[in-house]
């Protein structure tokens, strides 16, 4: 006996024990409105996908303007060349060596108008075994100026600038892109939220419809007992008492799942906390005037916006194909100063009769030079022209035309866009006038029905109803009580639509767009 108490206490100990550790139920957290928009524009992973797409166009509008940054380089180059000599004049006994020493230094930049500008300054240094050289190491300095500019294809600012404006319009569209998903993602919050506060409404009117039930169904119990109604009717009180038990099954799953796509959405559906809504609905005095609500959508939506853009980007391309169709016709100009130094030796007698011999030798350093090329001593140019035109312009015009019909597709979106904001706007103040009217006329329903299952029940009180009739003012209690919470989610949809419609959501929550560009 002994022995089969310590078991059981060993059980009751070990349930306690794994209640307490493991059994927990979730911790609830209340949260507001406001707190899962801010969760969402934290952790939505969409929103996070389309900050990293502007990103990404930034950083090709930083690639595209790399065209003007000016370019520098450095050139060093030794080499040496051995050839056997074959005969007297070659200079040298055996073999013929040369050693040639050059460093070289080159800037060029683009220039805005299409062309590109380069200096360049040329160092050499060379020595040689060769008798017949007079200047032994021998010293090259040269100094340059290089510029080609196109004059007709390719000429001009808006050519050289094409891909800048182009990527700077890329990356415009890449933040109404954000703007979108932005508002899109807080309508999306705004609908998870209110379908998870109606979902706990609803379950508080199964609730009580069901405790409601209960207690008609003990009253029918009794009446059954002393006779006074025969045993249907607490049949019937029962069967009702079972559905309104399944409709709160239902009920709570039905909270769960808002629930599940709110986290999901805020992107916390690890967090085992069970989110309760603290907000609840109510109506707004909301103006609804259709030219005023036409002028901000078509003024801030994001849409019209980029149908806007996508206009001027093609009328780009048109501009640029005209230019392509024009002859190619390239200005050269080259202008250059050189200078010169070294050992020169200074030889009497001739390497062909023996008695030739070096009695002196003129020093001139590199630095003197550079001096002497800088001097502007020498002075070298040339100017070109070059004309380049083929013989069929078929690909150009054909591109061209190809531009055009992309443009005129461009204007067509953009005049479709317009419509669909006319269309929007008429629609979200129909659904505005529409769920304000519903939720009134909800409100009514719902005293009225409580009103009349009240009188109902005190008639069936003293017996001057059945109990089916009690039974079904109470379904009718509980379809208008469901109406009014419906309404009054589609109504606190409906005006979270106009604020996305209208891209009023950013200062309706005091969203600082900015914030999430990375351009404050």
């Amino acid at each position: 006996m002994k022995k089969r108490l310590g078991i059981v206490m060993v059980v009751i100990l070990i349930t306690l024990t794994s209640t307490t550790l493991w059994g927990q139920a979730p911790k609830e957290k209340e949260i507001t409105l406001k707190e899962a928009i801010l969760n969402a524009l934290k952790y939505n992973l969409d929103l996070q996908v389309k900050m990293m797409d502007l990103e990404r166009s930034s950083k090709s509008l930083v690639v595209s303007k790399g065209i003007f940054i000016p370019e520098f380089e450095f050139r060093f180059e030794h080499k040496e060349n051995n050839r056997a000599t074959s005969s007297i004049l070659d200079g040298s006994e055996d073999v013929e060596t040369s050693k040639t020493l050059n460093l070289s230094a080159t800037i060029s930049q683009k220039l805005g108008i299409g062309g590109t500008l380069s200096v360049n300054l040329n160092n050499t240094r060379s020595e040689s075994n060769n008798i017949f050289t007079t200047v032994n190491p021998n010293l090259y300095s040269t100094l340059n100026f290089n510029l080609s500019q196109p004059l007709l294809k390719n000429f001009g600012t808006f050519i050289t600038r094409k891909n800048i404006i182009i990527a700077q319009n890329d990356n415009k569209i890449s933040q109404l892109d954000l703007k979108q998903q932005i508002l899109d993602l807080v309508y999306q919050v705004e609908d998870a939220y209110w379908s998870l506060v109606y979902a706990y409404r609803n379950k508080e009117t199964v609730q009580m419809t069901l405790e409601r039930s209960r207690d008609l169904m003990k009253q029918n119990e009794l009446k059954v007992k002393v006779g006074i109604i025969p045993q249907i009717d607490a049949l019937d009180a029962q069967a009702d008492v079972a559905r309104n038990e399944s409709s709160l099954i239902q009920a709570e799953q039905g909270i769960q799942n808002a629930e599940e796509k709110l986290k999901q959405i805020m992107n916390m559906s690890r967090n085992e906390a069970i989110f309760v809504p603290t907000d609840t609905p109510s109506i707004q005095q909301i103006k609804a005037d259709f030219n005023a609500f036409l002028e901000e959508a078509l003024a801030n939506r994001p849409d019209i916006q980029q149908a806007k853009i996508n206009l001027e980007k093609n009328n780009i391309e048109v501009r640029y194909s005209r230019n392509q169709l024009l002859p190619e016709l390239n200005l050269n100009a080259y202008y250059y100063t050189t200078g010169a130094g070294g050992d020169q030796l200074i030889t009497v007698g001739s390497p062909f009769t023996g008695d030739y011999q070096v009695i002196g030798v003129i020093e001139k350093d590199v630095w003197e030079t550079l001096q002497e090329t800088l001097s502007n001593l020498y002075k070298n140019y040339s100017i070109s022209l070059n004309l380049k035109i083929p013989l069929s312009f078929a690909t150009e015009k054909a591109q061209l035309a190809q531009a055009r019909l992309n443009l005129k597709s461009a204007m067509l979106n953009l005049k479709k866009t317009e419509n669909s904001i006319y269309s929007d706007v008429k629609n979200i103040i129909r659904a505005l006038e529409m769920n304000e009217k519903l939720v009134e006329a909800d409100k009514i329903s719902q005293a009225l029905e409580e009103r009349k299952l009240k009188a109902e029940e005190k008639k069936y009180s003293v017996g001057l109803v059945s109990n089916y009739d009690v039974l079904q003012k109470q379904r009718d209690l509980i379809l208008a009580q469901t109406n009014l919470l419906n309404s009054l989610k589609n109504y606190s949809l409906a005006v979270a639509d106009v604020n996305r419609k209208l891209a009023r959501t950013f200062k309706v929550y005091d969203i600082k767009f900015d914030d999430y560009t990375g351009q404050k």
